[in-house]
């Protein structure tokens, strides 16, 4: 197999395992979101959570604006190509963007009407829907002073398109003797969270940029996996500094990214190597925009409704629900998209950008 095709499939391979990482970061968001006040239960029921979807699932977001910026940039840069690429995105991007932010304000207006379903159906950031201005309109559709559209996970996108139309100034910055300072100071804005802009964020920015300098044809990706083990040992130990002190200062969690994106691309390696695994991981990969797009606010109206139902008290009960219910929804996610693959597919690519195989 060439650098390009192990390359390609350890991107392929990468995906699903990156949006269960996103499903379980809102997983864990949901409950802190919540008003039903359940009981965190034992301090190791805590550290769990935290490990898992402020830990490991951490370095999803950035991975994917990476591998974003690597893609885009790849290749002979043009205008020609560059407004090709502009035109696919409005199909890829936008149009998958205005649908699902849509298709959750209808969803959460319905909710909303009946007294059944109107307590387990808000948001933290938006009024309720009968109440709405006129600006809570267009925040919900972009978060244009709430950060988050009101699909909270498509902040992603909207910071993915705006970085789309910034690339020809990212091109710029990269082609020249300039591109080695401009992401060391990137990296460093990145590192202690300075950034003045509400979007595109500086994980956003940083990443992209980043996947867009390592495309560059001399640049090898895998020159770090030599060091896998010992990088991993690092992100597994920071970790465990990280769960134990989730408030403690900004760069523990940026030295966690540091080691954990590195790990993560070696431990991809390996699994692609793995036939069973390869395959398991390659098959699923299609479905992943589906379940990005689909989880939210399933996740969260999943996560009120069983904690006011079940009212769990112990840490073997609470961690059952923790594990339980993304490890349903994606399963139901996987599914779903399967049957309408099957009978509605010219719909599914439309609300997905055409991401259906």
């Amino acid at each position: 197999m060439s650098n390009g095709d192990e390359i390609s499939s350890r991107i392929t391979i990468l995906r699903f395992p990156l949006i269960v990482g996103v499903v379980l970061i809102h997983n864990y968001t949901s409950l802190d979101a919540s008003t039903i006040g359940v009981a965190y239960g034992d301090a190791w029921v805590e550290f769990v959570r935290l490990t898992i979807s402020r830990g490991v699932a951490e370095v999803a977001v950035p991975l994917f604006f990476m591998i974003s910026g690597y893609l885009f940039f790849f290749g002979v840069w043009s205008r020609d190509k560059y407004v090709d690429k502009l035109k696919r995105r409005l199909h890829t991007l936008l149009i998958p963007y205005l649908f699902w932010n849509l298709f959750t304000l209808v969803f959460f207006a319905v909710a909303q009407s009946f007294h059944s379903t109107q307590a387990f159906a808000y948001s933290r950031r938006f009024p309720p829907i009968h109440s709405f201005s006129f600006l809570d309109y267009i925040n919900s559709m972009f978060g244009i002073t709430v950060n988050y559209p009101i699909s909270t996970q498509f902040w992603f996108i909207r910071d993915l398109m705006a970085l789309v139309i910034l690339a020809p100034g990212i091109h710029y910055l990269l082609a020249r003797k300039s591109e080695s300072p401009f992401i060391f100071i990137m990296s460093c804005l990145w590192f202690f969270g300075i950034w003045p802009l509400l979007w595109p964020s500086i994980d956003a920015s940083f990443f992209f940029c980043l996947g867009a300098f390592l495309s560059r044809p001399e640049r090898n990706v895998m020159c770090l996996d030599k060091f896998g083990p010992w990088i991993s040992s690092m992100f597994f130990g920071l970790l465990v500094l990280h769960s134990s002190f989730p408030k403690g200062p900004i760069y523990i969690n940026s030295s966690l990214i540091v080691f954990g994106v590195p790990s993560a691309w070696w431990l991809t390696g390996l699994a692609s190597r793995t036939t069973k695994l390869r395959s398991f991981l390659m098959g699923l990969s299609g479905a992943s925009f589906f379940v990005f797009a689909a989880h939210q606010p399933l996740v969260t109206i999943l996560v009120r409704i069983s904690y006011k139902l079940f009212q769990p008290t112990s840490g073997g009960a609470i961690l059952a629900q923790y594990f339980l219910i993304p490890i349903c929804l994606i399963a139901f996610l996987v599914a779903l998209r399967h049957c309408l693959l099957k009978i509605m597919p010219s719909f599914l690519r439309f609300i997905t950008g055409s991401r259906t195989f």
